[in-house]
């Protein structure tokens, strides 16, 4: 399983997915043409990925940090989470980076928390 970097464009994200280092990151505006099959390998690493996670004491980082994503998005967001969720997987760290002005930014927050409260998903303001 390779890594995955993929560089921000106009339309869609910086994505990070380092196995080594256990950080997973999404960062930008998310709103890609073909959100679904921009997010595919994306969600068929993070299988993978959580499937062959044995280390116990290896933990992962994984940092949201949309300025915008459209609804498309948001259906990725749920099925990202829903994947670690199904994981049962313990040492990961989630965090929900939003602008401390962005009430939209808050609620997405409250929205992903409450539907994930096993995940402990934690609010960073920026």
């Amino acid at each position: 399983m390779d890594n995955i970097l993929l560089d921000e464009t106009d339309n869609s994200p910086k994505v990070v997915m380092n196995k080594d280092k256990g950080l997973i990151s999404f960062e930008g505006k998310s709103y890609p043409e073909n959100t679904f099959a921009f997010y595919r390998p994306i969600t068929e690493w993070l299988k993978h990925y959580f499937l062959s996670y044995k280390d116990e004491e290896k933990k992962t980082c994984i940092n949201f940090k949309f300025l915008y994503f459209n609804s498309a998005t948001t259906q990725i967001i749920f099925e990202i989470l829903d994947i670690i969720e199904e994981s049962k997987v313990k040492n990961i760290n989630i965090y929900w980076y939003y602008d401390k002005e962005s009430e939209s930014g808050l609620e997405d927050f409250e929205d992903y928390s409450e539907e994930f409260p096993t995940l402990n998903i934690e609010a960073v303001t920026y």
